[in-house]
């Protein structure tokens, strides 16, 4: 799709505040009324029109008394091999949409296997505002996503909110196995953290915006 994509993500810079300005304007609030919300038909630079949605996930941003995170390695692309926070897409079940809170604490448990009752016991705060302003992480849709009424070649901007939960003690000392999307599951001390590392470039703003609402 030209060199406007590459690796199904959008990197034309154009098209990236074309696509953005239009998610802004579209007013979605935190928790979103739907799951996948369609903004209408946007025009490629190859003159293709495509249909343009927005799509919203939940990042859980799992911290400890010891100033360390837990990380996932990601199986899939985007970031493939790269760090990331457990997150990923809200759910939308006959109109039911998943709470975003519910969905960080679901993709959590899912990705590293944490337990949930120790998920629930802790509970969780929300990271800020939900992040609609995303040029990096806008996707073009590889396939016909399920649950989803984006088809392929489709363009879908990705929003996100991270909640921050706070693990009493030492991480290590909690039992972690990879799963879902994760190719691992592991535990990093925050301080030694560096932007390229991550697959996606805010997942560490979230992590230091965690810390910083514990201080």
């Amino acid at each position: 799709m030209g060199g406007f994509v590459q690796d199904h993500m959008v990197v034309d810079p154009a098209l990236q505040h074309q696509v953005i300005a239009r998610v802004i304007a579209a007013r979605i609030a935190d928790q979103p009324a739907q799951a996948v919300q369609f903004l209408g038909l946007v025009e490629l630079p190859d003159g293709q029109v495509v249909q343009l949605f927005a799509r919203h996930a939940a990042d859980a941003v799992l911290i400890d008394e010891a100033g360390q995170v837990v990380l996932v390695t990601r199986r899939f692309s985007p970031g493939a091999g790269l760090l990331a926070v457990p997150g990923g897409f809200i759910d939308e079940i006959d109109g039911v949409v998943e709470i975003a809170a519910a969905a960080a604490a679901r993709e959590a448990m899912e990705e590293t296997g944490i337990d949930p009752a120790l998920l629930r016991r802790v509970g969780c705060t929300p990271i800020g505002r939900r992040a609609f302003n995303r040029p990096f992480d806008i996707r073009c849709a590889w396939n016909d996503p399920p649950g989803t009424v984006i088809q392929k070649g489709d363009l879908f901007s990705v929003s996100a909110q991270a909640f921050c939960f706070r693990i009493p003690g030492n991480l290590n000392h909690i039992h972690l196995q990879a799963g879902d999307d994760a190719k691992a599951v592991s535990i990093h001390a925050i301080n030694h953290l560096t932007p390229e590392l991550f697959a996606v470039p805010d997942h560490l703003t979230m992590i230091h915006a965690a810390m910083q609402g514990l201080r």
